[in-house]
């Protein structure tokens, strides 16, 4: 059977926790009359099915924590489907998640399709009444998005939701000379953004930019930052997430990554203020929920002398006043035996 018909009744914007319906519909080319079909439904990993249906199997492919996994319905459908008719799925209920954003529904004709050879996880039966198909009779709704006779289509769903990029600054002290670290970070809060946009790694959503004060000589940078070609030469400083190409890496709620730098204190009169943010193009950005946090400072404040000096002279100050308190008692010593002559 080709896909004929596929579209989704949320409208152009889904909201994080409504539910919204799916429509598909199949028209049959062979010669010979089904007496089956085999539909699959696949959705990504931010919707869910709010109702499971006693023919279908349902899993959830396994997945490492920072990839994002797919959810599959498998269903058998007992009916005769003859040459040239055409068959409309029963409307598919499905719930956007709070971490959904750019998600999408596949659906297929699923006669080669079979489990074996994925690894899944929670594969089970589902309950309740069958799914079903029904013989298309009248037009096409209005609003239905026909393909073009493939046996499977897609359709995009794009759910209105929040994230939140943001980086963290420091400020520390230290005599000149001395080496202190600077815990920069980038912490992202909301629902899931692909954290790569090529299977090549050479554009991830954002990566950080880090301009150091001067005054100071890097001693150690974290193994994920590097020096930009910028003139004058910030870091820049990649999170680490990545693709092999076939996986799609995913920045999630609560990820944190560090960045410490280990600085020298070289020169405190020319000590200036640092930044780091958030590097992207502003079109990508322009979705965060917060974008005043997605710049920060870094400050490095030099205090006392060099080393020990700040011991040293303290000690050199006390010794001066020790002597200066000698002279003047010596002299008064003198003076009162001059007086008693």
């Amino acid at each position: 059977m080709t896909l004929d018909r596929l579209d989704g009744n949320g409208g152009e914007l889904v909201h994080a926790g409504s539910t919204f319906q799916v429509r598909a519909g199949f028209t049959y080319r062979g010669r010979q009359a089904l007496g089956q079909a085999r539909i699959s439904v696949t959705l990504s990993e931010g919707l869910s099915f709010t109702t499971e249906y006693s023919n279908c199997e349902y899993g959830t492919a396994a997945h490492r924590p920072e990839i994002r996994t797919v959810h599959t319905a498998l269903c058998l459908i007992d009916m005769r489907v003859g040459p040239g008719e055409s068959v409309d799925l029963a409307p598919i209920a499905l719930r956007a998640g709070e971490s959904a954003l750019r998600e999408h529904v596949e659906v297929a004709d699923a006669t080669s399709t079979a489990w074996s050879g994925a690894k899944w996880q929670d594969r089970h039966r589902g309950r309740g009444k069958e799914l079903t198909l029904v013989k298309r009779t009248g037009g096409e709704p209005p609003d239905a998005r026909t393909t073009e006779g493939a046996a499977s289509g897609r359709v995009d769903v794009h759910v209105h939701n929040a994230w939140d990029l943001r980086v963290r600054g420091a400020a520390v002290k230290g005599r000149k000379g001395e080496t202190v670290t600077a815990d920069l970070a980038l912490d992202f809060h909301g629902a899931d953004v692909e954290a790569q946009r090529s299977a090549e790694n050479d554009d991830p959503f954002a990566r950080v930019e880090v301009w150091l004060p001067e005054g100071v000589t890097v001693v150690s940078a974290p193994k994920d930052c590097w020096r930009s070609t910028k003139k004058p030469t910030p870091y820049l400083c990649d999170y680490g997430l990545r693709t092999n190409g076939f996986d799609v890496p995913v920045l999630r709620d609560g990820f944190h990554k560090a960045f410490p730098f280990k600085l020298r204190i070289d020169d405190p009169g020319k000590l200036t203020r640092g930044r780091i943010r958030v590097d992207a193009p502003a079109a990508r950005l322009r979705d965060d929920a917060d974008p005043r946090n997605s710049t920060a400072s870094i400050s490095v404040e030099a205090v006392g002398g060099s080393g020990g000096s700040d011991r040293t002279a303290w000690g050199a100050a006390a010794g001066a006043g020790a002597l200066a308190l000698t002279g003047l008692l010596t002299v008064a010593l003198v003076r009162a035996r001059r007086r008693t002559r």
